[in-house]
């Protein structure tokens, strides 16, 4: 199962340990993201190298500017150059950072206030990584119109909100099944796409769709009769 990964580029600095921490298992709980930040593993490479690594492959970063420390600087213009979506957070003033980072939309947080802190990061997320469940989306009302097709039945699909909130809730608990795994994804996917999940009865039709689907496609591996 793939989980996104949030990369957090802050100060190593002790104070700010335990609100890593914190902010960590926040967002592992409730956006189902794999947190990451550059001291997080055993070093098989150079610092700056796995730094580097872990930047190119994390789908989201967070970078705390506070105290305007020069390695956060550097780590942002690696996230820049490969055109990595970025949630800037600072305790400080936003006009106190930088020149050339002034032109970016700061969360300023206050330590004290942790539920306006957290809400400005549900909204910075859900707006960055949209694009990806926008996607999703459209593949799952591909896969209802299909369903529809074949079983003979109208199933109004959910808003995309709630679709996005049922697979975000989907994605904390499981992971979100990769796009080469075609019924995985789709087992994922219909449940979450249909406007009532409390029918029953279209959920044991869809049960018994997929599981159709999931006959034909061993029947059709080499080896099989």
């Amino acid at each position: 199962m793939v989980r996104r990964v949030c990369f957090f580029v802050m100060p190593f600095r002790s104070e700010l340990n335990f609100f890593y921490l914190y902010l960590k298992k926040y967002l592992e709980d409730k956006h189902g993201l794999e947190v990451r930040r550059g001291d997080t593993s055993i070093l098989t490479k150079t610092l700056m190298d796995k730094i580097e690594t872990e930047i190119q492959s994390a789908d989201l970063i967070i970078g705390d500017v506070t105290h305007s420390n020069p390695n956060v600087f550097y780590e942002l213009g690696i996230a820049r150059a490969n055109r990595k979506p970025i949630v800037f957070m600072i305790q400080e003033e936003p006009e106190q950072a930088p020149v050339d980072l002034r032109q970016f939309e700061f969360i300023r947080y206050d330590l004290s206030k942790d539920h306006d802190l957290l809400q400005k990061l549900d909204n910075a997320i859900r707006n960055l990584l949209g694009e990806g469940y926008r996607a999703l989306f459209n593949t799952s009302l591909a896969l209802l119109q299909e369903f529809n097709g074949e079983t003979g039945s109208a199933v109004v699909p959910a808003e995309f909100e709630e679709f996005q909130a049922r697979v975000m809730r989907g994605e904390r608990l499981e992971g979100i099944p990769p796009a080469e795994k075609h019924l995985a994804l789709e087992e994922f996917l219909l449940p979450k796409i249909i406007g009532d999940a409390t029918d029953m009865a279209t959920i044991r039709k869809i049960e018994k769709w997929l599981s159709g689907r999931d006959q034909q496609a061993q029947a059709g591996k080499p080896g099989n009769p």
